[in-house]
């Protein structure tokens, strides 16, 4: 029997359709996962979530092939202008700001020690949050 934590088990349930982003399987993707591997969150969530993409190399060109694929939803843990980067190419393929999943996402950030602003973040295509 394996222990696990709440958080580890959303973390794990929202990295399972990331494993479809792999080039041979489907276009219509579920929701991937993404990360900043020089902050500490972001190795945290790359650690308990199976299947989390690393932010690597040119922002643009990484957000450009990551829509292209169409995932359900993308969920991030990164600095601001990463998030600001990633979410223009993102409006140009149709996707808005959405809701982060609820659960650990705000917890590993916290937990991180991670020094400046770091945000947790959620695009989805088309759907707008709803008003307050």
């Amino acid at each position: 029997m394996i222990a696990t934590t709440r958080r580890q088990a959303l973390m794990g349930a929202l990295a399972f359709p990331a494993l479809s982003s792999l080039p041979d399987l489907q276009s219509k993707i579920g929701t991937v996962l993404v990360h900043d591997p020089e902050l500490e969150a972001g190795r945290r969530l790359a650690r308990q979530a199976a299947g989390c993409l690393a932010i690597e190399g040119d922002r643009i060109r990484f957000a450009q092939a990551l829509f292209a694929r169409r995932p359900a939803l993308v969920v991030g843990i990164t600095r601001p202008a990463d998030a600001h980067l990633i979410a223009d190419v993102g409006r140009e393929h149709g996707y808005v700001l959405s809701r982060p999943p609820r659960g650990g996402l705000r917890n590993l950030i916290a937990d991180s020690g991670d020094r400046g602003a770091v945000l947790a973040w959620a695009l989805a295509p088309g759907r707008r949050l709803p008003k307050l």
